[in-house]
Parts: C-alpha cells; sequence; structure tokens
C-alpha cells in the first residue's frame, strides 16, 4: 500500500475512530492528530459525572494509545488554515498531508440573552467547562437550565446529586423536541417532576440578572424571575467550520460530505458533529446525527476512505440511549411518519411506551421509554434496510429480538460492502 502523509484535526469520537481504522490497514503511513485541546481524549458524555463528582477519569483510550497507534499527537495546538498540501497551526507550524480529515466536532450553541456573560453562566461542552461549573457549586442552591436538548437531561442528573433545586425552561412544548414525541416526553417529564425539577415550557429567558459578580436570576419573557446561582446553556449545539471555511471547503450547516466522507476538496475528509452528509433514510436530504455513536461510524468510514475510497457510508442515523432519573430512554431514526404512506404504531402500557415509525415496509424510527431492550434489535433492522416482508410474520405487538433478524444477515451483502462500525 502506497504511504501516505495523514493529518487528523480533533481528538474525540471520530478521530479516534478514524486513527484506529487506518492502523488496521496501515501500519506504516504517518499520522499526525491535532488538537487544541491540551489534554488527551475524554469522553464528553460522561461530563456530567465529573460535576456532580461520580466520576473523576473520563479517559476514551489508555497512556500509551498514541505510541500503540504509531501516531504524534500535537495536543494544545489549534489548526487556523488549510493550505493547498498542508495544514497551518497557531503557532506557524506547517503540517504537509496528502490526507486530510476534519473531526473538528461542535461547539455549544451560545443565546442572545442580556445577561449572558454574566460570571455563573456556562455550556458543558468542554473539561474546561465541568471544571469551572464545579468551581461554583460551593455555596449554590438553585440552578436553571435553559433548553430541554439532550445535554439538559445529562446536566439534570449532575445538579441533583449535588443537591441542587432545579428549574428547566424550554421555548418548545416539551422537552427533547428531536428525538421524543409528546406522549413520550410527558413520561419522562412526569418523572423528573416527581424528582424535585420545576419544567416550564414554552418559556423564553428574557435577561440574565446578576449582583456583585454573581448571578441572582433569571427573568423570563413572561416576567417571572427564577432564583438561580447557577445557569447552565442546553440549547443545542453548532458544527465547528470555521477550519473548514477558512480553507475554502464548501459548507452548509456542518462541513458538506458525500458518501465516502469526502469534501468538496480533494483529499480532504470530514467525520463527526461537524460533518454534514446525505441521511440513511430521506433520500437527497442532508443531515448532522450529532451522536457518539454515528461520529464513531463516521470516523471509521473515513479512516478507510483515507487509504482507499471504495467503503461507502450508509448515510447518517441519528440514534440516542440515555437513563435519566432511573428512567430509560431510546430513540433513532424518524420520530413521526415520513409521508402520507407512513404509519405509527404504539403500544404504552405499564409505565413503558414503544413508537414504531414505518414507511413503504421498513420500519423507519422509535421511540422507546422505560424498557429500552429493543433498541439494539430495532437500530439494526434499520440499518440493514430489512422490509417487514422479510420478518413475517411480524407482529407489531411482539418485542423484535435478534432472532428476527440473524436469518437475513447473510443476504445483505450491500452492508459488509460498505461502513460499518466496529462496534456493532
Amino acid at each position: 500500500m502506497t504511504q501516505r502523509r495523514i493529518v487528523i484535526v480533533g481528538n474525540s469520537a471520530a478521530s479516534l475512530a478514524a486513527l484506529e481504522a487506518i492502523r488496521r490497514l496501515d501500519g506504516t503511513s504517518p499520522v499526525t492528530l491535532v488538537s487544541d485541546e491540551a489534554i488527551p481524549a475524554y469522553s464528553r458524555v460522561l461530563l456530567p459525572y465529573l460535576v456532580s463528582g461520580e466520576r473523576r477519569d473520563l479517559s476514551l483510550r489508555p497512556p500509551d494509545f498514541s505510541q500503540r497507534m504509531g501516531a504524534r499527537m500535537l495536543l494544545g495546538r489549534r489548526a487556523v488554515q488549510i493550505d493547498a498540501d498542508a495544514l497551518g497551526l497557531d503557532d506557524g507550524t506547517r503540517l504537509p498531508f496528502d490526507r486530510l480529515l476534519l473531526a473538528t466536532g461542535s461547539r455549544a450553541a451560545i443565546p442572545d440573552i442580556e445577561g449572558i456573560d454574566t460570571p455563573g453562566v456556562f455550556a458543558l461542552k468542554t473539561m474546561a467547562d465541568a471544571l469551572r461549573i464545579r468551581e461554583q457549586l460551593p455555596g449554590a442552591r438553585h440552578a436553571v437550565i435553559l433548553g430541554g436538548g439532550l445535554i439538559c437531561l445529562l446536566v439534570v442528573h449532575a445538579l441533583l446529586k449535588v443537591g441542587l433545586s432545579v428549574t428547566i425552561a424550554v421555548s418548545s412544548d416539551r422537552l427533547l423536541t428531536r428525538m421524543l414525541d409528546e406522549a413520550a416526553a410527558a413520561l419522562l417529564q412526569h418523572r423528573l417532576e416527581g424528582a424535585g425539577v420545576r419544567i416550564l415550557t414554552r418559556t423564553d429567558a428574557a435577561r440574565i440578572v446578576g449582583h456583585e459578580g454573581r448571578i441572582r436570576s433569571v427573568v423570563t419573557a413572561a416576567g417571572e424571575a427564577l432564583p438561580a446561582d447557577l445557569v447552565i446553556l442546553a440549547k443545542g449545539i453548532r458544527p465547528d467550520i470555521d477550519l473548514a471555511r477558512a480553507g475554502g471547503v464548501a459548507t452548509g450547516r456542518g462541513v458538506l460530505v458525500d458518501e465516502y466522507l469526502r469534501t468538496s476538496r480533494p483529499g480532504v475528509f470530514a467525520a463527526g458533529d461537524c460533518a454534514e452528509g446525505p441521511d440513511m433514510l430521506v433520500p437527497g436530504k442532508k443531515s448532522i446525527p450529532g451522536t457518539w455513536f454515528e461520529a464513531v461510524a463516521q470516523g471509521e468510514c473515513a479512516g478507510a476512505n483515507m487509504l482507499d475510497p471504495s467503503r461507502p457510508s450508509p448515510g447518517a442515523f441519528k440514534m440516542n440511549v440515555m437513563e435519566i432519573l432511573g428512567i430509560a430512554v431510546a430513540s433513532m431514526g424518524l420520530i413521526q411518519a415520513p409521508d402520507a404512506e407512513g404509519r405509527v404504531v404504539v403500544r404504552a402500557r405499564d409505565g413503558n411506551y414503544r413508537k414504531l415509525v414505518i414507511s413503504r415496509d421498513r420500519i423507519v424510527g422509535a421511540v422507546l421509554v422505560g424498557d429500552v431492550s429493543e433498541a439494539g434489535t430495532i437500530a439494526m433492522l434499520i440499518r440493514r434496510g430489512l422490509t417487514l416482508s422479510e420478518l413475517r410474520p411480524f407482529d407489531p405487538s411482539r418485542p423484535i429480538r435478534y432472532a428476527d433478524l440473524a436469518v437475513q444477515w447473510g443476504s445483505r451483502a450491500r452492508d459488509s460492502a460498505g461502513c460499518r462500525p466496529h462496534w456493532s
């Protein structure tokens, strides 16, 4: 195999998966990984557990990972420019490349609210964010979370664990609007309220009020003052595409990629939260899943294709599985019927909720609350494109098990020809 100079920007799920995929295929090409954080790779998903003190070590890989991978790690260095054949860093270093992977991830969305810069207002996206929040906890009693996305639910656990009262203010009519339908969100909200969390839907923050260097309250658009010693921003994420734009790479909401994770610039690829690529379930649509699972899948695919562009990705697929205050939640694919031919099958009993979204004889999405034991099976069914006809007799009231899918796997040659996550 021809040696290539490979440079990777980023040090999280997509970049690590790409590096490992490269080394499974090529043990000699020089690889350099650049990250603007001066610390080894860590799990951003576990940051709330660092805030609560339940976890101290968030490491994703052992200390000798770079040595085992034979990779050069440049930590605490920021990539600022993509030249014709080299990556420029903030200290003037130029890294020549034949293949470049942009795995720059995403940033927290910062709302335009009066007082947003008041000390005590935090996003939770990096290790530095988590440590700053921990410093704010002594003496704090009240926390307000602005936004009802995934990070909101992860932070709730941490704040309750350290004894704070928690209020969530969300602009929409429910929590997790992109993951859950109304019925599923209502079950989750009931559990949170039972734990003492106050949830204000259809509520916007108008301003954040501080006094003597500390937050005192969040004032809503309706004029209510919510006591606050700490404010957490959970308004979602924005793909980090500054470097791509500086290098003349085509962007939309994210860095635009094709099914091979290639960008508009020859030799330049993108994967993870910064990449906007073909959607697995909606033809012609570009999407950014923004999930850990998909970042790993895209990273592995990009790593392989940087060596040999012959492994198309099946397309971006959104899947989240989480547990909050003892209630498990899973959401994948489409949560509403995508067309006139679509339908939904709902089962709700014993505090559990199960919704299957079906279109053109295929399951294209699911929402599970409580019992999520089917999540892996349903996700596999969707990824492999199996039809319900192939699962006959299909009984929507009966759980789908791996045994229902196993007999079909051998006939699905298109999966083995493309990229499939190493962890699946």
